[in-house]
């Protein structure tokens, strides 16, 4: 009876503490689907911020790492969804440490890297799902699109027929699969792929383009127009597409408005450092075929800019300014050795100045120390003779300004006819530097006819430690 009892009594405890565990665990498990079914709906909404928050919050509770590789899965999905790709990519790559390494997720990573460019990395994880048959058609087109932004048109073509293969209306393919067509020159193959793809989509944007870029190969220019201008307005695709609707305007002999194009290009915020130089030096032409040579040296002063070493930027605006000198100054900059250094002496006294040192230097320069009369006190200055036509940047001033110093004189003049960049006439102002250009310098060049050549004049020779 009493053995009895103890049964029934162990019994009656072990059922008991059965219950409790069993109902810890599945309160347990309850509570963790339930915040993970709460993570679903802020994603949905938009809501990635709380979502992340949300997440963090599970993933430090689950110290046993059951559902960690699904969680870093997800915090990845709120980094991609937000733009943040480089965040998203590191928690992808915990989730394939912690075990996730299905399809989705490398599709993701590979999708990730690709929007921060890191291709090669991308190129490697969509060639593994290029082996999986249910993930076949996807990789063959972004891996046929990084051949094809890397200008490897053939292998970009093979990955485009292998998604043809599999899906042979597939319009990504297809389109992309013209574009190569375009690059490599064959108008005729690109243009019937792309006519037949704008019918699903008319305002695709990099498909108008694309098929500008075709007819205009084709010499079609007036078709090219019709189709870039539609892609221009796209915010993307707009400095392109009306610089290329300048060129074929170019090609059609319509100056006025391929002016009028690229003017409208460069009003447009564009950071393509080549293709603004393209478009600036394309619109000087422009106004050199018109006759306007004042904005065709305006716009190519601001080439040099930009890059002072942009084709013949220099070359041709040294022979704009070159036409537009009197026979006086052609000849003055042309002087050398001690000729030169007789004719600038003179034009330092038509100044006013009187010139009582000279140095001749290793770089572009003819510096003469002058002072403003003959009393000992008398203030000096250094008047700088600049030879080169190449253009006047900040820290060339920096240095005429600092050599100043080091001999301690304040004031300078600096006689030139090279063009002067906005910053470098803004340090002028400041730093008490007086820039003869050339309308000042043909005057004086005039006046130094009636001067009588200085004497008494000390010659030096000195290596400036700047490059010109």
């Amino acid at each position: 009876m009493i053995n009895s009892i103890a049964i029934i009594v162990f019994i009656c405890v072990f059922i008991t503490l059965l219950l409790v565990v069993k109902k810890f665990l599945f309160s347990k498990l309850t509570i963790k689907t339930s915040d993970i079914d709460k993570v679903h709906k802020l994603i949905s909404e938009g809501k990635n911020d709380m979502a992340l928050l949300k997440l963090k919050d599970i993933l430090s509770k689950d110290r046993a790492g059951i559902k960690r590789a699904k969680i870093h899965t997800m915090i990845g999905d709120c980094y991609a969804n937000m733009e943040e790709y480089s965040f998203a990519i590191v928690e992808y790559r915990h989730a394939i440490d912690d075990g996730d390494k299905s399809p989705n997720t490398i599709l993701s990573l590979a999708k990730a890297l690709s929007n921060i460019d890191r291709k090669e990395e991308a190129l490697s994880q969509y060639l593994a799902l290029f082996k999986i048959d249910e993930y076949k058609l996807i990789a063959a087109i972004e891996i046929g699109i990084i051949y094809y932004d890397n200008n490897q048109y053939e292998m970009a073509i093979k990955y485009f027929d292998e998604a043809l293969d599999i899906q042979p209306n597939n319009s990504e393919a297809i389109k992309y699969k013209a574009f190569c067509f375009v690059n490599i020159g064959n108008f005729d193959e690109a243009i019937s792929s792309m006519n037949d793809v704008l019918k699903k989509f008319p305002d695709d944007s990099l498909l108008n383009y694309n098929l500008g870029r075709a007819y205009k190969g084709r010499e079609d220019y007036k078709t090219a127009i019709r189709y870039y201008s539609n892609s221009y307005k796209d915010k993307e695709y707009s400095v392109k597409s009306l610089y290329e609707m300048g060129l074929c305007y170019i090609k059609l002999e319509n100056i006025e408005l391929a002016i009028k194009t690229l003017e409208k290009a460069i009003s447009y915020e564009s950071y393509d450092k080549e293709l603004n130089l393209a478009i600036l030096y394309t619109l000087s032409e422009c106004y050199d075929t018109v006759g306007n040579i004042n904005k065709a040296m305006e716009i190519l002063e601001g080439v040099i800019v930009i890059d002072p070493n942009y084709k013949d930027a220099n070359e041709k605006l040294n022979s704009y300014k070159d036409s537009r000198y009197s026979e006086n100054i052609k000849k003055f900059f042309k002087l050398e050795g001690d000729r030169f250094i007789e004719e600038a002496l003179k034009v330092v006294s038509s100044i006013g100045l009187i010139p009582y040192s000279l140095k001749t230097t290793d770089k572009k320069y003819l510096i003469v120390f002058a002072k403003e009369s003959n009393s000992p006190h008398s203030p000096k200055k250094i008047v700088y003779f600049r030879t080169s036509y190449s253009p006047i940047f900040n820290e060339e001033l920096v240095h005429l300004y600092e050599y100043a110093v080091n001999v301690n004189i304040a004031n300078t003049i600096l006689i030139t006819c090279a063009m002067i960049s906005p910053d470098a006439i803004r340090y002028a102002a400041m730093s008490r530097i007086d820039i003869v250009g050339i309308k000042r310098l043909e005057n004086l060049v005039d006046k130094s006819q009636l001067v009588n050549l200085p004497v008494g004049v000390t010659r030096t020779e000195e290596k400036l430690d700047w490059i010109l």
